[in-house]
């Protein structure tokens, strides 16, 4: 059995449950402008690839073996949003509900509103 050594977001992936634990800032600064893309609602294969490359970032930190092409066949178009929210989700970014005519895009809590 695989010690978990970081906390984080249990998620059922077919045939397991595996912790999800927050991306590390390298990690989210190279893949935030690519999740943002797909939190906008883009479908194309970039956006597929994004949510591979998150979902693995996050997992190798408590699954060190655990292979891209593993991840990629780990996810499917039932699961991936849901997967990609429980990345941002582990990395205390909210994801927040769209205005209509928005695109859907992770908080980071943070206001940007001066008062």
């Amino acid at each position: 059995m695989t010690v978990v050594n970081i906390p984080g977001v249990g998620f059922p992936f077919p045939g397991k449950t595996l912790v999800i634990p927050p991306l590390t800032l390298g990690d989210l600064e190279q893949l935030l402008d690519r999740i943002n893309r797909v939190m906008a609602g883009n479908m194309d294969k970039d956006s597929i690839a994004t949510v591979i490359d998150a979902t693995h970032a996050a997992l190798r930190r408590n699954y060190p073996d655990m292979e891209r092409t593993e991840v990629a066949n780990l996810l499917d178009l039932s699961n991936m949003r849901e997967a990609l929210n429980a990345v941002m989700g582990a990395s205390g970014l909210e994801v927040t509900e769209p205005e209509p005519g928005e695109g859907q895009a992770p908080s980071t809590g943070a206001s940007s509103t001066l008062t």
